[in-house]
C-alpha cells in the first residue's frame, strides 16, 4: 500500500470514527468587556499540551454554567461536525427556547423541535461574525457594542429553564433586544444557506472538568493539528511494519 493512500485511510478511520483529543488548556483572559457582570466573548487561552496552537481564541456557548479566576482544565477537543454533536456538551438536548420580538422586547416559549448540530453552527456562525467585526476599522465603542450582542446572541442558543429567564429579561433590559434577535436571524439564514463552520472545533471540558464551559475556537485548529501529528505517527508505524515483514 502506498503511503498516500495509506494516509487518506488513516484519514477517514478517523473522521469516522468521531475521536477526540483530550487536551490541557490555561484559561489566561477574559478580556476587557463586561455585560450584566460578566465578561463577553472572545477570551484568550493557552492549550498546554499543543503549545505550538498558542494564543488560543475562544468563544463561550455556555451561559449556564459559572467560573472565576484563571483556571487550568481538561477538555476533549472535536471537530464541529454531524457524528462529533453527541459528544458536545448540550449535543443531547431534547428542546431550546425559541425567541421571539415584540414591541422591541424578546420572548421565549419551549422548541422541542431543536437540531442541535444546527444551533452550534449558528454558534460558530456568530463568532465568526464576531471575528469579521473586531477586525475592521468601526470603533472601539462600536466593537464593544458588537462583542456584547453576539455573545447575548450565542449564549441564549443553549440557555436552560434554569437561567433563561434572567439572560432574556438581561437583554431585554440592557435595549439589545432588536439587535440579538437580528442576530439570531442572520445565523439562521446563513445556516439554512449551507453555512458548515469549516475549521471551527468544541471544547467539551472533560467531566465537567472545575465546572468549566463549553468553548468554540477557529484558528488556529487544535483537533486539525492533532490529527496530522496522529497520521504521521500511524503512518511511521505501517512503514516500521512493512520494513520488517519484508
Amino acid at each position: 500500500m502506498s503511503k498516500i493512500s495509506t494516509a487518506l485511510l488513516l484519514l477517514c478511520l478517523l473522521m469516522l470514527s468521531g475521536s477526540a483529543f483530550a487536551d490541557q488548556f490555561y484559561f489566561s483572559s477574559p478580556g476587557t468587556v463586561t455585560w450584566d457582570g460578566v465578561y463577553v466573548n472572545p477570551y484568550q487561552a493557552n492549550d498546554n499540551t499543543h503549545p505550538q496552537n498558542n494564543p488560543l481564541t475562544i468563544y463561550c456557548d455556555d451561559w449556564n454554567t459559572e467560573f472565576s479566576g484563571n483556571p487550568t482544565w481538561n477538555a476533549d477537543v472535536y471537530a464541529l461536525t454531524p457524528g462529533n454533536v453527541p459528544n458536545f456538551k448540550y449535543g443531547q438536548i431534547a428542546s431550546d427556547y425559541s425567541l421571539s420580538l415584540s414591541g422591541g422586547v424578546l420572548g421565549d416559549s419551549v422548541d422541542s423541535s431543536v437540531n442541535v448540530y444546527d444551533l452550534y453552527l449558528e454558534a460558530a456562525y456568530l463568532d465568526q461574525e464576531m471575528q469579521t467585526e473586531l477586525a475592521s476599522g468601526d470603533s472601539t465603542a462600536n466593537k464593544q457594542l458588537e462583542q456584547i450582542e453576539y455573545s447575548d446572541a450565542e449564549w441564549t442558543l443553549f440557555v436552560n429553564s434554569a437561567n433563561v429567564d434572567g439572560l432574556v429579561g438581561a437583554i431585554n433590559s440592557s435595549g439589545f433586544a432588536g439587535d440579538v434577535y437580528s442576530d439570531l436571524v442572520g445565523a439562521r439564514t446563513a445556516v439554512a444557506g449551507g453555512f458548515n463552520a469549516a475549521g471551527w472545533d468544541v471544547l467539551v471540558p472533560v467531566n465537567n472538568s472545575f465546572g468549566m464551559q463549553e468553548f468554540l475556537v477557529s484558528t488556529p485548529e487544535p483537533s486539525a493539528v492533532i490529527l496530522l501529528v496522529s497520521i504521521a505517527g500511524l503512518l511511521g508505524f505501517a512503514k516500521f511494519r512493512r520494513k520488517r515483514e519484508a
